[in-house]
């Protein structure tokens, strides 16, 4: 009887519960790390290495350098001292040699070391005395049954043999099996050991990795040199070497950016193939018309992007373009240009803002820049009262408003555009690839500007928003003052808030940030509600403030914004929500609770503020202890005001991560490349897959196909690229 032929996509789709190996309460904690079948296992890759291929020998250990010693238990030497803290010692002899290894309060395995226990430590050793001490350095409990016991190693028996017998053994979750080899560390979650998740990884690769079938074309691996995908993930989990983990994180590396390209392509393709956008013509006639309305000279900077936007305007292909620029770089005016543009030839446009007060700033901003002009205004926000967003609908579908502002609630598929033409995003880091899309739904196919006062590094840009054409603005227009910012350390608490209160006291307002609204366990760092009351019967006491965070209902926010805004507050007390969505020109003074909580780009952000108006603006980082690492990011914060260079620092020190909260864009996050890291990576992906795409958009060619279920699985629903072919 023949063997029944095994389906390798059933396998890799094999839920853990049903793993060899794994069961049900394994499983129920992998489920936690978002690993539920035997290729998310696969997928899953290490965060970093421990390199045991080297053993050293005592005598040659290098004070600070990272070693691994392998040894046999000599002595265990056992204090408690009068407050309950136990304290082990054990020597390790070595070729006649002798290392003592150290731990405070070590866990029992450790405590239950006895004389003649073969291990392996790693750590960093010091010199103390006439013998090499290492503290806190991990462990391995060696299982070497055929090795000699301690008479041989008085006898000097050679540590690169045991080294070699270790690596012969054949258990992943042995201490023994990975001596010599490059040991996996892996994240985890509560109840779940490195020991077990590499156990598990371990033999699941031994298993499933031949079953993968490979996805790039044989082209592309042969032009970038990059190993096979079953290489790939053998040498990601199981190198040999430091060459195997390069060779295997490039193939991944390159992989994940390719897929994430193509699939970016693939919805730029649909978005200009598949779409009829209306054909808005910039003359000398109507920039004329347009350009007088303005009180002042546009920058260079201002009318490059004009020029930028406006040769997407008078194509048949809908516009999608993101215009970034600093804090009061003037990006509004091109929004107005822009605005105006589409209004003269006969149709609608559509301004979306993140909040209520922001959308009623715009509201508030163009009413007074187009007050000489006949453009007819309107508001739609969740706030709108029933009867007055009927009225305003009503009148959208009429065509009797040219400009309508509003907040999400814009997005709503049946609101009944009459001729919508262009569609201006403010904050658009703030919304995700479908809420930009979902304008679309109504069946119009309007012109996209998203505009941006975060300044995004280049290889973010191309990731989050790779279906956006970027303008910049990078220089502030003539008499723009930069904001001055301080570090304030807690002796200098006191002078700050003098200075503080004199520049309220000179009839400006002042904004105080503090990013916790809850207390946690075992932190000191002040909550806005802490804050608010300390402020309100200390320095500040006798000032109208206000509070606001983002557990007040939506209709206290938005008095309280207004009251700000209106002049009304002259200090809110306030959590990051500010960060977007307020423009207060007669504040002149912000304060920072536990700035080292925040990235520099939102930094950045909340201190822009301040100093809008003719005023300058100043900034305070309020700080107590901070570490070394800490204080000198946030000095260099202080010493730099361009945003640009602030997000490139931003990213370099941060990391990836979480850098736009990228989870709101709806984007799955990215698995192992790494934005900063893999720059050359990013360029070399999205030339390839823009090339691909051009020739076969839906990647149905045979070679393809792989491709393109690579792009549908992780980043069909994100991209809102339905059904292929």
């Amino acid at each position: 009887m023949n063997e029944p032929v095994a389906d390798p996509k059933k396998d890799l789709l094999r839920p853990l519960p049903f793993v060899a190996g794994v069961g049900p309460h394994r499983a129920e904690k992998l489920a936690k790390l978002g690993l539920r079948n035997v290729a998310d296992v696969l997928f899953n890759f290490p965060r970093t290495y421990e390199d045991l291929t080297q053993t050293a020998k005592i005598p040659d250990l290098v004070e600070g350098e990272e070693a691994t010693i392998v040894g046999i238990v000599h002595q265990v030497d056992r204090q408690v001292t009068r407050a309950g803290k136990v304290i082990v010692g054990v020597l390790i002899q070595q070729d006649m040699q002798l290392m003592r290894a150290l731990w405070f309060n070590p866990t029992f395995g450790i405590r239950d070391l006895a004389r003649g226990q073969w291990v392996a430590v790693r750590g960093k050793p010091k010199k103390k005395t006439m013998r090499w001490e290492m503290t806190h350095p991990k462990i391995m409990r060696l299982d070497l049954p055929d090795t000699p016991g301690l008479e041989s190693m008085q006898a000097g028996h050679p540590v690169t043999d045991i080294a070699s017998n270790a690596a012969k053994e054949n258990v992943s979750d042995s201490d023994s099996y990975w001596l010599g080899r490059f040991r996996p560390v892996y994240g985890l979650t509560e109840g779940l050991s490195q020991g077990e998740m590499r156990r598990i990884t371990t033999e699941i690769v031994q298993r499933y990795a031949d079953l993968l079938t490979e996805a790039l074309p044989p082209s592309l691996l042969q032009k970038h040199q990059l190993v096979a995908i079953v290489d790939a993930v053998n040498g990601i989990h199981l190198p040999q070497s430091q060459a195997d983990v390069d060779a295997a994180r490039a193939r991944l590396v390159f992989q994940e950016l390719l897929t994430l390209q193509l699939g970016l392509a693939m919805r730029r393709f649909r978005m200009q193939s598949d779409a009829n956008a209306p054909v808005l013509q910039d003359t000398a006639k109507i920039r004329g018309r347009i350009l007088r309305l303005f009180p002042f000279e546009l920058t260079v900077d201002q009318i490059t992007a004009i020029d930028e936007v406006c040769s997407d305007l008078q194509k048949t292909v809908p516009m999608n373009r993101m215009l970034q620029g600093d804090v009061g770089s003037g990006k509004t005016m091109v929004a107005i240009y822009s605005t105006l543009l589409c209004v003269a030839a006969g149709y609608q446009v559509a301004i979306m803002a993140p909040t209520d007060v922001l959308a009623r700033q715009h509201f508030e901003t163009l009413q007074t820049s187009l007050k000489k002009g006949r453009v007819r205004l309107g508001l739609l926000t969740g706030s709108v009262p029933p009867a007055e967003r009927q009225a305003t609908e009503t009148e959208l579908e009429k065509g009797e408003i040219d400009v309508i502002i509003g907040t999400q609630t814009l997005i709503r598929s049946d609101i009944p555009w009459k001729r919508l033409g262009l569609v201006i995003i403010d904050e658009g880091h703030k919304f995700g690839v479908k809420q930009r899309a979902k304008m679309k739904l109504g069946g119009f196919d309007p012109h996209y500007l998203v505009m941006t006062a975060t300044p995004i590094p280049r290889s973010a840009a191309m990731t989050l928003f790779g279906d956006l054409d970027l303008s910049v603005i990078r220089h502030a227009p003539p008499g723009r003052q930069a904001v001055k910012s301080y570090l304030v350390p807690e002796a200098k608490h006191e002078s700050w808030w003098k200075f503080f209160r004199k520049q309220i006291d000179q009839g400006h307002q002042g904004f105080v940030v503090v990013p916790r609204i809850e207390a946690e366990e075992s932190s000191d760092i002040a909550t806005v509600t802490e804050v608010f009351q300390k402020l309100s019967e200390g320095p500040l006491q006798g000032l109208r403030m206000e509070l606001l965070h983002g557990q007040m209902p939506a209709e206290q926010k938005n008095r309280v914004m207004h009251s700000m805004s209106r002049g009304q507050a002259q200090v809110l007390v306030s959590t990051t929500v500010i960060e977007v969505g307020i423009d207060v020109p007669n504040a002149t003074v912000m304060a920072i609770y536990s700035p080292q909580l925040l990235g520099l780009s939102q930094l950045h952000q909340l201190r822009g503020r301040v100093g809008r108006g003719k005023y300058s603006g100043y900034t305070g980082l309020i700080t107590g202890e901070l570490g070394e690492e800490a204080v000198e990011r946030l000095e260099l914060f202080c010493k730099t005001t361009d945003g640009f260079e602030l997000a490139e620092i931003d990213l370099r020190l941060r990391g990836p991560g979480d850098f736009f909260g990228t989870r709101q864009h709806g984007m799955p996050p990215l698995l192992i490349a790494n934005l900063q890291r893999d720059q050359d990576w990013l360029l070399k992906a999205r030339r390839d897959a823009q090339e691909l795409i051009q020739i076969d958009p839906e990647l149905q060619a045979d070679e393809h196909q792989r491709l393109q279920q690579l792009v549908m699985s992780r980043y069909g629903d994100a991209l809102e690229l339905g059904d292929v072919g």
